[in-house]
């Protein structure tokens, strides 16, 4: 058995050999195609490849499956292989991406088939910053990863600031730009670099939201306050706080002088043109004058023959001068002490800042006399007038041993009283009269400045904030009545527009705080600064206060309804009490006449009973030797100076109640060597031509005078008016014009006496006439005093109160020229429009006893007015420091002088409903009373 089995052992390894012997080795090939090496591999016939070959690299290449045939047929090692085969390499083209991150994480360079999208886009990590995207070439353009690559391409990273990196860059500007100077920070709204939103948490009165800072007020001592600012970008926000040093007012130096040149543009005093020095702090914008160059600036406006003693010593200026007044025979000495020290204007006697004033030009306090030994005068006891700039962060400086002071204080102290201003715009001075007309030649003048447009120094603004404190605290009547103890309070509350560099912003804001928070009709904004280029708006009574919105609807537009009513106006595009159905007069019944009177104008103008030669050369300035006109006949001569700033004009109306006297005048015009110049014309004052005559001034000048005459039917009045001007061409507009009615109604004493003369000679019976007031607001003081010489021939009281002095007085008036309406009566007719003037003339009927009042309360209205110019040029009217009052009593101990102001109206001695005003019934069952 051990035999046998070895012997099957042998067989069977026999059988085994031979078996194997018969399986056949076969050769598999590798094609690279261009691509590195592949080494054939050896397996046995129908195997199986176990281990697939090496991958092949080619450069731009990946390798993408073995093939036999078919590039696209990827061969197949999962079957077996019978027979040596060749495959070869089938690749797809590739491109490679590189990216630059420009700083952020690294992104390694990729390697994408060409042609292919790229399915995950990559995106690197930078401090401070957010991946926004890819680009190629331009850095603005994201590449579009939606389109296939095909080329190898380099990406740029663009990045976008983090929101927070956004907002600190935004601070950090903010930050740098803070403090502008000493008393303005930069506060925007947005942010520099990136528009972050930046609001303002200020817990302080002395920092507007403008950035404007403004000086601690007197008696507070150096102190920081917080100013909170937010900003906020895309949801996020960021707050800082920064510590704002706020410290009182500084000292004052004045390194900086400038000459400035003085232009007077005024024709109410002849003040010589010249120049001044102003003064200044090394950057600033505040100017300085020496009070002694001042006063020598304004001779002329200063009585040239009056001597002024100045006493200065190491801290002050004392200014005296005698005065003599004439009307009460009795000389004044005024003194005024300025003191650098003490810081304030001091004087006994407020006459100090308007007696030195020269007469003016103009005459028109003409007829009026003030009677100075009537019983009924009297002067209470008056206080010691003080200004005090300490209270205001103003300065009295030393310099050069001068008394200097910030500019417009010495303007608005010593020549605002008197209305004359001299208006400082940056580039010069100039002297005005009053506040002139917006646009008029006078208001170009002094508004074309070099710094129109731009923004208000800070240091400016401050002080125009200062200074209209100190003008309502010191200058502005009604304070006292207003129960305001110190206007700061208001100025205060409204900081943030009134302390502000943008010149329309701060124009808008005073316009504002007159209109809506002063709030009564004698204040009023007058114009623009010269930094400004807008005029405030007032589309509305939204843009006023409750008292002149009620003045104005209870009043204008309810008497204006009444007048439409009683005259048949069913349309007017005006008021209806200007329209031309609504008559000078009318008749009540044939004893009583109903006389309007609309307001109280005044013309510069003298009057004579003959022709004066002298008041021709005067207004003409030219002497009569010279130039005269033929004598002209009438029974009595107005005289108008209608002269402006470039040319003299006289314009003349005659009582004369004989038309053709014009072709007798025109006769002696050309027996005296005028020439007669006609043409066709349709304008009613052409049809008779004008008059011409070659003359030589004194300086040898030649000049053509023009004549023109005409004759007015409905006041009987001859017209005569000389210029110094030809129109090169007759259908040009003429120098004058021959407007008699204009030249009637613009002074309400000549139309009071042209108009009671039509009353007289249409019905002759009129014992009574009653003085329309019904649509007057107002106007000159004089005209009112000679409108009131026709009601009386007696003297009369005029009252008031002086806030300046916190005195009492009352004067006494007289009308100097003869009365020929002594024999009517006369009473008023009053309404809620009857307003200043007319509320003053209101109260002078019922305190002189003159006839009686009817009506409606009067709207009020007490003050003079006053013209404020501030530093930054604007300008505007306010209610002054004499007011307008009624007195009681007899003066005794017992029954004291009681003196009440009437700026709230008079109530009528007969008080009817509105709708009656102009019924005849019930006026005259009043007047039959």
């Amino acid at each position: 058995m051990k035999k046998l089995s070895v012997i099957f052992t042998l067989i069977l390894v026999s059988f085994l050999v031979s078996c194997s012997n018969l399986e056949r080795d076969i050769t598999i090939t590798f094609d690279a195609m261009g691509g590195s090496d592949v080494p054939s591999i050896s397996i046995k016939e129908g195997k199986i490849l176990q281990t697939l070959p090496i991958e092949p690299v080619k450069e731009g290449y990946r390798f993408e499956h073995w093939y036999k045939t078919i590039e696209s047929t990827e061969f197949d090692f999962s079957k077996a292989i019978n027979n040596d085969i060749t495959l070869k390499a089938y690749y797809v083209e590739t491109v490679t991406l590189t990216f630059d991150t420009q700083g952020g994480s690294d992104v390694d360079s990729l390697v994408i088939d060409k042609g292919t999208l790229l399915r995950t886009i990559p995106e690197p990590v930078k401090d401070g910053f957010v991946f926004d995207y890819w680009y190629t070439t331009d850095e603005n353009i994201e590449f579009d990863f939606i389109s296939t690559i095909d080329e190898g391409l380099n990406f740029t990273a663009a990045w976008d600031l983090s929101t927070t990196s956004k907002i600190t860059l935004d601070i950090d500007y903010f930050e740098e730009h803070l403090n502008i100077s000493d008393n303005l920070l930069y506060m925007p709204t947005n942010g520099n670099y990136y528009n972050a939103n930046i609001s303002y948490d200020i817990d302080s009165q002395y920092i507007s939201e403008n950035g404007v800072i403004l000086s601690l007020t007197y008696g507070e001592t150096v102190r920081n306050e917080s100013l909170v600012v937010t900003f906020r970008l895309d949801g996020e926000e960021i707050e800082r706080t920064y510590n704002i040093q706020l410290t009182p007012h500084g000292e004052i130096s004045l390194v900086r002088q400038e000459t400035f040149d003085f232009t007077d543009l005024s024709t109410e005093f002849e003040v010589a043109d010249t120049q001044i020095d102003l003064f200044f702090e090394l950057d600033g914008s505040v100017p300085y004058v020496k009070i002694t160059d001042f006063f020598d600036l304004l001779e002329g406006f200063i009585d040239p023959e009056l001597e002024i003693t100045e006493v200065k010593t190491d801290t002050s200026l004392t200014l005296s001068y005698e005065y003599y007044d004439a009307d009460v025979d009795e000389t004044y000495v005024f003194e005024l002490v300025v003191d650098s020290i003490e810081n304030t204007f001091t004087t006994s006697d407020p006459g100090f800042y308007w007696a030195y004033v020269y007469s003016t030009v103009t005459n028109y306090g003409r007829n009026i006399e003030y009677l100075s030994d009537n019983p009924a005068v009297y002067n209470s006891e008056s206080d010691e007038v003080v200004y005090d700039l300490d209270l205001y962060n103003m300065d009295i400086v030393m310099k050069d041993g001068e008394v200097v002071v910030p500019y417009y204080i010495a303007n608005q102290l010593f020549v605002g009283p008197s209305y004359y201003n001299v208006y400082y715009n940056n580039d010069g001075l100039f002297g005005i009269y009053l506040l002139p007309e917006t646009y008029s030649a006078e208001y170009d003048t002094i508004h074309a400045s070099s710094v129109r447009g731009d923004d208000v120094p800070a240091d400016l603004v401050d002080h125009t904030f200062n200074m209209l404190a100190f003008d309502l605290d010191y200058l502005y009547g009604l304070k006292d009545i207003m129960g305001i103890d110190s206007y700061y309070d208001l100025l205060f509350d409204m900081k943030d527009d009134l302390l502000t560099t943008d010149a329309n912003d701060l124009d808008q804001a005073i316009a504002d705080l007159l209109r809506k928070e002063i709030d009564e009709p004698h204040t009023s904004y007058g114009y623009m600064s010269y930094y400004a280029t807008v005029e405030p708006t007032a589309w509305s009574l939204s843009d006023f206060g409750s008292r002149f919105s009620s003045w104005y609807l209870d009043g204008l537009i309810a008497v204006d309804d009444v007048i439409g009513d009683r005259w048949g106006i069913t349309f007017s595009s005006d008021w209806n009490a200007l329209n031309s159905r609504r008559p000078d007069y009318w008749f009540l019944d044939e004893n009583t006449a109903m006389l309007t009177l609309n307001d109280f104008n005044t013309y510069d103008l003298y009057e004579s009973t003959t022709y004066d030669d002298a008041i021709t050369a005067d207004i003409l300035k030219v002497d009569n030797s010279i130039f005269s006109l033929p004598s002209i006949v009438g029974d009595y001569f107005y005289f108008y100076n209608s002269s402006t700033l470039s040319e003299d004009i006289l314009e003349m109306i005659v009582k004369c109640d004989d038309s053709s006297y014009v072709a007798t005048y025109m006769g002696a015009l050309e027996t005296a060597g005028f020439s007669h110049v006609t043409a066709t014309s349709t304008d009613l004052y052409k049809t008779n031509g004008y008059f011409t005559k070659d003359i030589t001034l004194e300086n040898d000048e030649v000049v053509s005078m023009f004549v023109l005459v005409s004759y007015n039917e409905e006041y009987d009045l001859f017209y005569v008016g000389v210029a110094k001007e030809v129109p090169t061409d007759y259908y040009e507009t003429w120098p004058v014009t021959a407007n008699v009615e204009e030249l009637v109604v613009g002074d309400s004493a000549v139309y009071m006496e042209e108009t009671l003369e039509n009353i007289m000679a249409e019905q002759p019976t009129t014992t009574n006439v009653i003085l329309d007031l019904s649509w007057n607001t107002g106007g000159n003081v004089g005209a009112l005093y000679r409108v009131l010489g026709y009601t009386t021939d007696q003297p009369f009281m005029v009252s008031g109160i002086d806030r300046t002095t916190n005195s009492e007085s009352t004067y006494v008036v007289s009308i100097n020229k003869p009365n020929p309406y002594t024999s009517l009566n006369w009473s008023l007719l009053t309404t809620k429009v009857t307003f200043s003037a007319a509320n003053s003339m209101t109260k002078i009927f019922m305190e002189n006893d003159i006839g009686p009042v009817i009506g409606v309360q009067t709207g009020g209205g007490a003050c003079s007015i006053t013209p404020i110019l501030l530093p930054n040029g604007t300008a505007f009217t306010t209610s002054s420091n004499n007011i307008s009052a009624i007195r009681t009593g007899t003066g005794t101990e017992l029954d004291p002088y009681i003196y009440t102001d009437v700026e709230f109206g008079v109530i009528p001695d007969n008080v009817i409903n509105l709708n009656d005003i102009y019924n005849a019934t019930v006026l005259l069952g009043i007047l039959a009373d």
